[in-house]
C-alpha cells in the first residue's frame, strides 16, 4: 500500500502564491496532492515519484457555465472547489511552469473580487455589533476577537489594492511571479 499524508496549511487569500508554491514543493519532493478538505486548509497526499506541477489559486464569486470548462480544455485539472475558491493543477515538463493568469489585468480582476467580498463581511459586522452591543458591553474580551476579526479583514483588503497598484505600475507587464 502507498504511503500517504494529511497536513493542515494555513494561508492567507491575498498571497496564494505562497499557497501554490507550497504545494508545487511538495510535488517535487514525491508527495502527490490527491485532495483538499477542510475549507482548503487540509491536504492529503500519497507518496509517488518527484514530478513538476503547478498548483494555481483563483477565487471567483460568480461562476459562468463556461469558466471550468475553459480550464480544462486547456489542460488543467481542478482539484478543489468551495465558496468561491479553486484550485487548479497542471503536471508540466521543463522550466516553462504554465500560468491561469498571463495578463496583469486578470489579476487585478481576481484582486478586486476578492477585496470587495472581504469589505462585504467587513461592512456586515457593523450591523452585527450594533444589535449585539449590550452583550458585548458585558464580554469585554469579545472586543478583542471583533478588533481582531477587523484588522484581519482590513489587512487582507490592503495588501490585495497594494498589490493591485504593483500591476499597475508594470505597465502591464506580467512575468507571472507577482
Amino acid at each position: 500500500m502507498r504511503e500517504q499524508k494529511s497536513e493542515f496549511k494555513w494561508w492567507s487569500n491575498w498571497a496564494p502564491e505562497k499557497l501554490e508554491r507550497w504545494m508545487e514543493q511538495k510535488e517535487a519532493t514525491g508527495w502527490h496532492l490527491v485532495r483538499v478538505s477542510g475549507n482548503a486548509i487540509r491536504f492529503h497526499y500519497q507518496k509517488g515519484e518527484p514530478r513538476k506541477m503547478r498548483y494555481c489559486v483563483d477565487y471567483q464569486n460568480k461562476v459562468d457555465g463556461g469558466y471550468v470548462s475553459l480550464f480544462e480544455e486547456a489542460g488543467w485539472t481542478l482539484v478543489y472547489k468551495a465558496t468561491g475558491w479553486y484550485i487548479w493543477g497542471m503536471a508540466y515538463e521543463g522550466d516553462q511552469r504554465p500560468e491561469i493568469y498571463t495578463d496583469s489585468d486578470s489579476l487585478i480582476e481576481r484582486n478586486k473580487r476578492l477585496s470587495t467580498t472581504l469589505l462585504i463581511v467587513l461592512f456586515m459586522q457593523f450591523p452585527i455589533l450594533l444589535v449585539n452591543f449590550g452583550i458585548l458591553s458585558k464580554f469585554p474580551l469579545i472586543w478583542i476577537v471583533y478588533l481582531v476579526l477587523f484588522s484581519f479583514l482590513t489587512y487582507g483588503i490592503i495588501r490585495l489594492n497594494a498589490a493591485n497598484h504593483r500591476f499597475k505600475n508594470k505597465g502591464g507587464r506580467f512575468d507571472g511571479r507577482n
